[in-house]
């Protein structure tokens, strides 16, 4: 793993968990490792590295297996979830906009826990009804039906639970093996409601006694990208035509996923005709429906290569392909192109462009083609070189000798080395960013902690039935003007700060889905063929 990969996942295990649970997963990041060997690694303690490599598995930032000793497990650090963490606020509005809020308490519980039971969810977000006296006496139902709803949308999945030794189980073997049928991940546990009802009001159960002991939950992260790569590409429609293109691309989508599994390169063709009755149907857009094949046609014969029409009929026998490796590429590209603007200038996004539009370049047709002077071409080309945006490729002439002029050098792009070069940026920056909004805090703590208990003053005040004029003169009183203007600027950092994380990440789940969607694409060397390359 890279330097500044490694440092932001134990920031964010630091930051959200603690000290050792980040001491303990900074050990396994150089390999697997046995619970003696992290123990003598970390310098803490048996029972403390052992309750941090619970919490770390409950949240699935760590796996184990069979190590070589079958007694013994081999605990395996999982880096790429543990970035997640950043992306969990998404969750929540993603799953408030479709469900409401109960769901969303619903999946802050499970976030909360990292995996939990349906019924232990339900009754601690009735226990936060309570206390905001929302909860009514249908709230056990209604948080069940909800809870149900975000499994039948596969945003919840179950966890795997150890299976009972079986006769082809080695005798030594003490390591649980982890199992779940793939018909069950989607399941709802059975649950007896009326108990579950006594345990809301207050009376003492047992888990047992609900039915879901043994069957926890946690999040499908594949639905939750699937949902976000969907918005990504709806709302690249929105900005290069309108939000017509944006409601046709939805609609598209909503049908391509009854034919086409979520994450295929291409998709199964969809009739044009079906789309058609979709959009009259379910958007009621009269303006779409009636520039339908406008549209249609516009989308068709845009350089993106979003959609691919097939058949050269007329509407009614005509199919759409939705094309989401191209997709992808186009809108990685463009991300990449923005980056370089902004480090390098527009002159620098021009030869970068020109390069992987041309393919291999040489300086000379640089400079001319980009219409940039010779010296300024030559600096822009080779700090772009320097950062690994571009690349370079040297070939020898075949009838020179040994003269200065034997070779000539071309310019290329190799996207995937681009691609890795902005996502270690990616790192740093929500690194940096994360570090900056720490030391804010830690410089303005007395600050405010003062804010705090004032807002909780001001909010016990309004419950007694205070007016609002008397506390907003009680806090003039215990703020002065220049704390109240500190405070602002403190408030307003940390919120350019919060935003900064999220545009980051947004690009970085770009680049991820790149090199997804290019390994999916990748053609596999046959064993024929490969001896054939040796």
């Amino acid at each position: 793993m890279a330097l500044s990969y490694c440092k932001l996942c134990s920031l964010l295990l630091t930051e959200h968990f603690g000290e050792v649970i980040g001491k303990v997963a900074e050990d396994l990041q150089w390999g697997p490792k046995l619970l003696p060997n992290i123990v003598s690694s970390t310098g803490l303690s048996t029972a403390k590295v052992k309750k941090a490599l619970a919490i770390l598995i409950q949240y699935g930032f760590v796996r184990y297996e069979k190590s070589k000793c079958p007694w013994r497990a081999e605990y395996i650090y999982l880096p790429e979830k543990v970035l997640l963490l950043l992306r969990y606020q998404r969750y929540l509005e993603l799953i408030d906009t479709k469900y409401g809020e109960e769901s969303r308490l619903l999946l802050e519980e499970i976030m909360k826990y990292g995996s939990i039971t349906e019924s232990s969810a339900i009754l601690k977000v009735v226990e936060v009804l309570k206390k905001d006296e929302k909860s009514t006496s249908d709230s056990v139902i209604a948080l069940r039906n909800k809870f149900h709803a975000l499994i039948t949308g596969r945003y919840l999945i179950r966890c795997a639970n150890p299976c009972k030794t079986e006769a082809d189980e080695p005798n030594l073997s003490s390591v649980p093996r982890l199992t779940l049928i793939e018909a069950e991940l989607h399941r709802p546990a059975v649950i007896d409601v009326n108990v579950l009802c006594k345990a809301a009001e207050g009376q003492t159960c047992k888990p047992e006694d609900i039915g879901d002991a043994n069957v926890r939950w946690r999040l499908n992260y594949d639905r939750f990208h699937q949902d976000m790569r969907d918005e990504m590409m709806i709302d690249a429609m929105r900005r290069r035509f309108d939000d017509n293109a944006a409601e046709l691309m939805k609609q598209l989508l909503q049908l391509m996923y009854l034919r086409t599994e979520a994450w295929c390169s291409d998709s199964n063709p969809v009739p044009v005709l079906e789309l058609k009755d979709a959009i009259s149907k379910k958007s009621a857009n009269a303006y779409l429906s009636q520039y339908f094949e406008q549209y249609l046609k516009i989308l068709e014969e845009d350089s993106c290569r979003f959609l691919t029409k097939v058949g050269t009929g007329d509407v009614s026998s005509a199919q759409l392909c939705v094309n989401m490796a191209k997709a992808i590429l186009q809108l990685t590209s463009t991300a990449i192109e923005n980056v370089i603007e902004q480090r390098f200038g527009m002159k620098a996004a021009r030869i970068f462009r020109l390069v992987k539009t041309k393919k291999f370049v040489e300086q000379e047709q640089i400079q001319q083609l980009a219409m940039i002077s010779d010296k300024e071409a030559k600096q822009i080309t080779y700090k772009l070189l320097q950062e690994n945006f571009l690349q370079m490729q040297e070939l020898r002439k075949p009838a020179a000798g040994s003269g200065p002029n034997k070779s000539f050098f071309l310019f290329h792009v190799d996207l995937n080395l681009v691609v890795h070069t902005v996502t270690e940026m990616c790192h740093k920056a929500i690194y940096n960013a994360l570090i900056r909004s720490r030391s804010e805090l830690t410089n303005h703590m007395r600050l405010m902690e003062k804010h705090e208990r004032l807002e909780a003053a001001s909010q016990l005040l309004r419950e007694q039935g205070t007016e609002q004029e008397q506390i907003d003169a009680l806090v003039d009183e215990w703020l002065s003007l220049p704390e109240r203007n500190l405070l602002e600027s403190v408030k307003k950092s940390l919120e350019k700060l919060k935003t900064a994380e999220i545009q980051i990440d947004n690009t970085l789940f770009l680049l991820q889905l790149f090199t997804y969607y290019q390994h999916l694409t990748m053609p596999k060397i046959t064993s024929k063929k490969k001896s054939q390359i040796e």
